[in-house]
Formats: C-alpha cells, structure tokens, sequence
C-alpha cells in the first residue's frame, strides 16, 4: 500500500512537471502553421459534435424557414458576417482562412449533416479556439434563424444569389448597401421612410455603440464608415417609396391603441396618428411592416429590449393577441402623406 502511494505520488509530481514546463516555458507549439498532434483534430471535432447535439434547442422549436424574405435576410447577414471565412456557394472564401488552425470549411461542407435546430446552436453561440464567433447580440438569438434558413436553401442548392452591392458598395457607396436590405425586404425589415432623420441617426447610434441589439444591425451598422451615418439618415428619411396596399382595419387593435387598458397605455399618446400625439416620444409606427412591429413588441414585453424605460412599462403586460392587435392596425394605417 504504501509503496502503491509512492508510485502514485511520483506520476503526479512528473504531471505537474510536465505542466509547468508545457504551460509556464511555452514549451508547446501554438503555431498554426504547426498543425496539431495526431488524433487531436479528431478528439477535438468528435467533441465539437457531440457539445452542440447535446445543447442545441429541441426540433420542435424550430419556427418555419421558407419564407423568402427570411432567406434573403439571413443572405444579406450572411455575405458580410460568414463570407470572409467560409466562402459562398458561388465563390471561395478570402486566402487568408486557408491558414487558420482549424481551417473553416467552405460552406456546403461546413452544413453538411447538420439539422437546422443544430446549425441554430452553432451561429448563436460560436465555436471556441476555432475563429468561429457567436452572434453579435447574445439576447437576439430570434435573429439567428434568418442565417439557418438561407444555409438550408444552400443545402438544398436552391439560395438566393447574395447581394451583389455587399462588398462593392461598402466601399463606394453606404446608400447602395443599407438598401440591400431596407426598401427590398418587406415585413421583417423596417420602413425607414416613416421616419424624421434625427431619429434614424440616433437609432443608428445605438447600434455601433451596442445600446440597441440585433446582431443584423449591429454587423451591418459596423462596415458602413462612421461618417457616413448622419448622410445615411438624411436619405432614407427623405426616401419616398410606394405606399403598401391597404390593410383591413381591425376595429379591437384601434380601441387598444387608442384608449389602451389598466395596464397598458395608448399607444397612440407617443407614437400617433392624430394631432394630439406628441412623436417626440417615440418613432411613427402607422404604416410600418406588421412583422416588424410584432417582433419589436415582443422584445419589449419580454424584457430583451430595454433601452426606453417607458416602453420596457408599457409593453410589459401586453398578450400576444394584443401585439398581435396592435400590429396589425398599425400597419393598416397610412403613414404622414400617404392618404
């Protein structure tokens, strides 16, 4: 016995040895251009699989992912945020990923065999010790199904082609590339021409400085030179687009954002329509896409959007039926000059 706890204490003295000298000399090689020990790449991968099969959310979870203007959100997210590293189904990725340690794989590999509840877990929360970042605003993991449904129309060889303008227009023209997305994709982007200036440069603000989160927005607003911002505002306020067809005007959204309730208050004493609303308080929301509107009111009612106090009060008793209400008359509504 006693010799059994000699012979053990002298492994474990030689493992802290060999610890100290791996760890405090540097004695390991952390070159990527090293490459790894054998079986390491696969003890790491098989790890890497097993870890997101474990914690990715349950299939049942997964929202539909067919929707066009889904997809070509993800796609525009996507030709900024994953390019670079993993290339696109048309065209390779930038040179400087073939030296990466581990080297990302181009993007039809990178999905294949992977679910969409899996993929999901992968983008929101990232790979450590790979390169592979997680999204940008944690608290909007909802966003990160506009990725994974583009990635399943690449699977099924049947995406959209990306924005042209993306890596172009950055450099030439900021207009061009925030209008990839704003004035092309309906009801899950906002209409910005409802809008004064001064209010999309301080929501333009929010989102370089992280005060106001969406990973798509965040990304986006941080390619775009900072100069450019105030011009930005300006032309989309000043942009004229074309009304949408009139919406049915839903009799119980107009009480609810009319006179309110005990525990919710009108919404039109911010945000309008009518003479007596006071828009200082809050941006215009008649006219703007009913997808927008519902999934801004459900970040305030859950607690995820909190940089207005007032709203964060206002929203927090609000049902789904009642965001659902309130959308839907509001996008109903004409916006200021449109009659």
């Amino acid at each position: 016995m006693k010799r059994a706890l000699v012979i053990f204490s002298v492994i474990v003295a030689l493992g802290l040895a060999v610890g100290i000298g791996v760890v405090g000399l540097g004695l390991y090689n952390v070159s990527a251009t090293a490459g790894h020990l054998p079986g390491v790449a696969w003890v790491l991968h098989t790890t890497f699989k097993n870890s997101v099969s474990l914690r990715a959310p349950p299939e049942n979870e997964v929202p539909l992912l067919d929707d066009p203007d889904l997809v070509a959100l993800g796609a525009g997210h996507y030709a900024t945020g994953c390019v670079p590293c993993h290339g696109s189904p048309d065209e390779p990725a930038l040179a400087f990923s073939d030296a990466m340690l581990p080297e990302p794989p181009p993007i039809k590999l990178a999905i294949a065999g992977w679910s969409p509840n899996e993929l999901h877990w992968v983008v929101e929360n990232g790979v450590k010790m790979s390169g592979m970042p997680g999204w940008p605003a944690p608290e909007r993991s909802d966003e990160v199904w506009a990725v994974v449904a583009y990635l399943e129309k690449v699977k099924e060889d049947d995406a959209p082609p990306l924005p042209k303008s993306t890596s172009e227009s950055i450099a030439t023209s900021s207009v061009a590339y925030c209008g990839s997305c704003h004035g092309t994709i309906d009801g899950l982007v906002p209409r910005l021409d409802i809008q004064d200036a001064e209010y999309l440069r301080e929501e333009l603000r929010e989102y370089v400085t992280g005060v106001r989160l969406s990973g798509i927005m965040q990304q986006a607003a941080s390619v775009v030179p900072v100069e450019d911002l105030p011009r930005l505002a300006e032309h989309f306020a000043a942009t004229i687009n074309e009304a949408p067809d009139p919406l049915p005007v839903p009799v119980a959204g107009e009480r609810l954002a009319n006179r309110g309730t005990r525990e919710v208050p009108a919404c039109t004493a911010c945000h309008g329509p009518g003479a007596s609303a006071d828009e200082t308080l809050g941006p215009r929301l008649s006219g703007q896409h009913r997808a927008f509107l519902e999934t801004q009111l459900r970040l305030w009612r859950d607690g995820v959007r909190t940089d207005s106090a007032k709203m964060v009060a206002a929203a927090r008793a609000l049902s789904d039926a009642d965001i659902a209400l309130l959308a839907k008359w509001y996008a109903s509504q004409p916006a200021d000059g449109e009659r």
